[in-house]
C-alpha cells in the first residue's frame, strides 16, 4: 500500500506543477500582452495600423 501512496502523491504532485507551470505562463502572456498594447498605445497606433506594419514585415522577410 505504501507504493500507491507514493504513486498518488507524485501524480498530485505533478498536477500541481503543471497548475503552476500553466499559471505562469498565463501571467506572462498577459502581461507581455499589456506591455504590447501600450506600445502601440505610446506610438500612436491603432489595430488596423499595426496590422499593416506586421504585414509588410512579413512581406519584406519573404522578397
Amino acid at each position: 500500500m505504501e507504493g500507491m501512496t507514493y504513486l498518488a502523491i507524485a501524480y498530485l504532485g505533478m498536477i500541481l506543477g503543471l497548475g503552476i507551470w500553466t499559471w505562469t505562463v498565463v501571467t506572462r502572456s498577459r502581461n507581455l500582452q499589456l506591455r504590447i498594447k501600450a506600445l502601440e498605445d505610446s506610438l500612436g497606433l491603432d489595430d488596423f495600423e499595426s496590422d499593416i506594419i506586421t504585414s509588410e514585415v512579413n512581406d519584406t522577410d519573404k522578397k
